[in-house]
């Protein structure tokens, strides 16, 4: 097994044990109404009775919802819980891009490497070739794992979908023309949902692209296939997100509204404060060599 399908293999693991931690737990009726049992109001026991999942993740996040709603209203709930649980998780989130940058970086001398032995499929060859490979990420003090990183970002938002949707003052809270609690979808004439939707759109995929056009001004960039594999992954992402927003309570735009614009400003912050020392201590790579030449 390569090395991409053991990736594919640990994304779909941890997808599948992330619906076995959630369950399929119905939180509405056929008429989108909450059902009673299922509501989280501030009187509602936190216990562990109800679930791993949702005693870890999502009734510290409904809680906390319901805990500020008195004082600036769920959508700003909304919105302040979406930004701590970021400024918790950014350490790991600036690891993870500082290493996807590295990466491109020593793209040239990686593909040198895999040059080098093109064509050689015996156990030996391939045993030194991952080695050569592992010698040049511990050179550059890159960890493969961090590009899971990103994963933590998935059980989360699974939480605040089960917050939002649980939440029972959320259903008749309006913010800035629309409510909290009704789908774009059930909506999609009235403007404020359309609006909604638009500004979701143009931040998701300003969140998913900006690395890459932040990457570009390194120097050493070059496009290759995995690069281009990723552009159209990105596209599938944006038009999930986008499709979800209008069939998901609108709450949830106003979540990955604002992870989208803290994913922006993160990538801006790490390109201005960290990029130009990554270019500064890598390595000079095969291509720069070759230019010189």
């Amino acid at each position: 097994m390569n090395s991409r399908n053991k990736k594919i293999l640990k994304v779909l693991s941890l997808v599948f044990i992330l619906v076995v931690l959630t369950g399929c737990t119905q939180n509405l009726d056929a008429n989108n109404q909450l059902l009673p049992g299922r509501a989280i109001t501030s009187d509602t026991p936190w216990s562990i009775q109800a679930g791993i999942f949702d005693f870890l993740f999502v009734f510290p996040i409904a809680k906390f919802i319901l805990f500020v709603e008195p004082f600036m209203g769920v959508a700003l709930g909304v919105i302040l819980a979406t930004v701590i649980i970021n400024l918790i998780t950014l350490p790991l989130m600036i690891k993870s891009q500082i290493s996807a940058q590295k990466m491109q970086l020593i793209q040239p001398k990686q593909e040198a490497i895999q040059k080098k032995y093109k064509g050689r499929s015996d156990k030996a060859s391939q045993m030194r070739m991952s080695a050569e490979l592992q010698a040049l990420y511990k050179k550059n003090n890159i960890s493969m794992g961090a590009s899971f990183l990103p994963f933590l970002s998935f059980p989360i938002m699974i939480a605040m979908w089960q917050a939002v949707q649980r939440i029972e003052i959320l259903y008749s809270y309006n913010f800035l023309g629309f409510n909290l609690g009704e789908t774009p979808m059930s909506h999609i004439s009235e403007w404020p949902y359309i609006v909604l939707v638009v500004i979701l759109g143009i931040t998701q995929y300003f969140s998913v692209e900006i690395n890459q056009i932040l990457m570009k001004k390194q120097k050493g960039y070059r496009p290759n296939a995995a690069m281009k594999s990723m552009k159209y992954m990105n596209i599938f992402m944006i038009v999930m997100i986008v499709y979800m927003s209008l069939v998901m309570a609108s709450a949830m735009s106003i979540y990955w509204i604002t992870t989208s614009v803290i994913a922006i400003l993160r990538a801006l912050y790490i390109h201005y404060n960290h990029t130009t020392k990554i270019e500064d201590d890598t390595p000079r790579t095969y291509l720069d060599k070759k230019n010189k030449k």
